[in-house]
């Protein structure tokens, strides 16, 4: 049962999914000053946004942080941070909504994971 895809049917009545560039963290080169410039690769995937509630700003401690949050839902994996493996955390580039220009969002944590669907944690400053 693919429960996200039912999911999602009904919240896109609503709520639309939009277009973003996921920019997978692939390591990083060194320049020739010696400082290590991170390395992505581009993929376009459709996500669904969703606002955060004060209780969730509580709960991840972020009350006091600033810029802005928002939780992305997307088929597949997307990954934070991973220091382990010699790698940032990825991004996701797209258009907020009421919004003209695309806009570079870090993923901060990720939520849920699942085989087929992922919940993350957006930060833009």
């Amino acid at each position: 049962m693919n429960l996200r895809g039912i999911a999602n049917s009904i919240i896109t009545a609503v709520n639309p999914n939009i277009s973003a560039v996921l920019k997978v963290n692939d390591g990083y080169d060194v320049n020739d000053c010696g400082d290590q410039v991170p390395k992505y690769s581009e993929h376009k995937i459709i996500i669904q946004t969703q606002s955060l509630e004060t209780k969730d700003l509580e709960h991840l401690n972020l009350v006091n942080q600033q810029g802005q949050f928002i939780y992305a839902y997307a088929n597949g994996c997307i990954s934070a941070l991973r220091r382990a493996l010699g790698k940032g955390s990825e991004q996701l580039i797209f258009k907020p909504y009421g919004e003209d220009d695309d806009v570079v969002w870090n993923v901060t944590k990720v939520i849920e994971s699942y085989p087929t669907w992922v919940k993350v944690l957006l930060w833009r400053q």
